[in-house]
């Protein structure tokens, strides 16, 4: 028993050795591989299965220096979810942009007489005065059909366009990243994650309720955070006195343009105000962890079914009006339907309002003691890689108190501001509904 737990031992400082080193010597880094956008989201995000082993790992991934985007999400968040997350942020706006300028398109060409007539009826509304009602689905089926078209196809499109431009645009993605068909490689992959997270521009969270009591992944979070604010102080401590000189000139200018005679020669002015112009430049060239995206999943299944609903309603709607001629029916209808797809619409505020709730809840009482993770060895590893990053004595105590402090302090933060509060309706979101709303508009 004492021979196996010293071995554990050993296999614990030597896998935390390495993964220190890897942080400390960024070019120590060995099978450092990406994927585009395209692979990730391939069949569907098939990738994000529980069965989806890879054995070509090389075929799917390619060599990189550096990450763009680092992928963080749970495994215990289900596929589809995690797919329509990301189809919500990569490809709804070009997709719904692509078809509005398609039902556009099919609008002008009808009225050129490029189009034949495709649903156009005529009908009175009294038997005096006739008006005739043109109603053509032209415009629902070309811009729908284009809509979903570039929704599913963009990352393809994407990755052509880099093809052709010579640059790749890299995601860091783990099971297509880390090799699995090697157990030793894979292990290294795996202790990596601190250096490939300093090694990534930017980092996007697939989040779900399950997201913030995993330990992995808050641990990915927190990493990602310390990086960005280490890697601008010690930039800022190696430059220090260029900073300054370049801040205090800069901030000279901006004082002599906007300010009179009289407090340019005001001895006790003047250094106040230097002080304040330097700290808003300052200010105003902080990131901000502005490089830090978090999409609920919820979000995106929400959006994804919204639109599918929402075009086969409009295709409904056309129809019914050519099959029911009495408008005293068809009006009836209208509303019974508003008011069906209402009712998934509260149930689904509801719960995102019950998540978000839960999300400030989990990291409010987050504790690295009480976080999940299946394997114990795999705990040890990131109190120890923890502790290295946080903690200047190397105190376990102090490393994983300031760990956690971080997490309560500044990952709240970019959570409420890239969430906003419980009612607040992200753009993309209110586009979509927007889109929704005016999709006959052209009919």
């Amino acid at each position: 028993m004492a021979i196996a737990r010293a071995s554990s031992d050993m296999g614990l400082r030597d896998r935390t050795s390495t993964a220190l080193h890897s942080l400390q010597h960024p070019g120590s880094r060995m099978h450092q591989r990406g994927v585009s956008l395209a692979t990730v989201t391939d069949f569907g995000g098939r990738h994000f299965g529980p069965n989806a082993g890879e054995k070509d790992h090389d075929a799917l991934s390619f060599p990189t220096g550096k990450y763009d985007v680092f992928i963080s999400h749970t495994w215990r968040t289900g596929r589809m979810a995690k797919y329509a997350a990301l189809l919500y942020y990569t490809s709804l706006f070009p997709a719904l942009c692509a078809g509005l300028a398609a039902g556009i398109l099919a609008f002008a060409l009808q009225v050129n007489g490029t189009l034949p007539p495709f649903g156009i009826m005529e009908r009175h509304e009294t038997a005096e005065i006739p008006e005739p009602l043109s109603i053509s689905l032209w415009c629902t089926v070309m811009g729908g059909c284009t809509c979903f078209a570039t929704l599913i196809m963009w990352a393809r499109l994407i990755d052509l366009a880099e093809s052709i431009r010579g640059t790749k645009v890299s995601y860091f993605f783990d099971r297509l990243c880390i090799n699995q068909s090697d157990a030793e490689l894979k292990q290294a992959g795996i202790d990596f994650i601190g250096a490939y997270l300093r090694n990534s521009d930017s980092m996007l969270v697939l989040w779900a309720p399950q997201y913030f009591t995993r330990l992995w992944c808050v641990f990915e979070l927190a990493v990602f955070l310390e990086k960005s604010t280490n890697a601008e102080f010690k930039s800022r401590l190696q430059n220090s006195h260029a900073e300054i000189r370049q801040a205090s000139v800069g901030a000279m200018l901006n004082l002599r343009r906007n300010s009179s005679a009289t407090e340019i020669n005001n001895e006790e002015t003047v250094p106040a105000r230097i002080v304040v112009a330097t700290g808003a430049q300052r200010a105003r060239n902080e990131s901000h962890d502005r490089k830090l995206m978090i999409i609920p999943v919820q979000m995106g299944v929400f959006c994804m079914a919204g639109l599918v609903v929402g075009y086969v309603a409009a295709v409904c709607e056309g129809a019914i009006h050519f099959q029911i001629l009495d408008q005293d029916l068809v009006d009836p209808f209208l509303a019974l339907a508003m008011f069906g797809s209402c009712v998934p619409i509260s149930l689904f505020c509801r719960r995102y309002s019950q998540d978000r709730l839960e999300l400030n809840t989990q990291i409010a009482q987050f504790t690295v003691s009480q976080a999940d993770c299946n394997f114990p060895h795999d705990r040890e590893f990131i109190k120890a890689v923890i502790t290295y990053l946080y903690s200047e004595t190397l105190s376990e105590i102090d490393g994983i108190a300031a760990f956690e402090h971080l997490l309560r302090s500044r990952v709240q933060q970019n959570v409420d501001k890239i969430l906003g509060s419980r009612l607040h309706v992200p753009w993309r979101l209110a586009f979509t509904f927007y889109v929704l709303a005016n999709s006959q508009w052209f009919g």
